[in-house]
């Protein structure tokens, strides 16, 4: 699976922002660290404050801070919110169109490879990066 820019980056948000629990992240220094636009980290760090993974604060002293623990924060919930992943929000993602036995194994793969995604956290991406 190949994901998007804007995935990878807001992976890398979150991990700098778990590797410094104890002061709020400013998006200039993470533009720096990783050689990325500010204004498409903005875009970022605002779809996460959206979706409740970040906490902002505004102004000159301001950044923005895990607004979950690590270990809650699975990365198949981060790669559903940047991916088109409209595949597995449909209630059944089983395909039944003509019934083909291809279609249903790779339709199961596919939901476990995404089961595989949701149970790792950023937590564990965090610990292995550290070690």
């Amino acid at each position: 699976m190949k994901i998007n820019l804007s995935t990878e980056y807001a992976i890398r948000v979150l991990l700098f922002a778990a590797t410094h629990p104890t002061r709020l992240v400013k998006i200039k220094e993470i533009a720096e660290t990783y050689q990325i636009s500010e204004n498409h980290l903005m875009k970022i760090v605002h779809a996460l404050q959206k979706n409740g993974y970040l906490h902002t604060v505004r102004g000159r002293n301001g950044g923005f801070r895990l607004a979950k623990a690590a270990e809650n924060i699975s990365i198949g919930e981060i790669i559903m919110i940047f991916e088109d992943m409209v595949y597995l929000k449909n209630e059944d993602p089983i395909s039944s169109v003509g019934d083909l036995p291809i279609r249903q194994t790779l339709d199961k793969a596919y939901l476990l490879f995404f089961e595989f995604l949701q149970s790792i956290t950023l937590n564990e991406i965090v610990d292995t990066k550290n070690k």
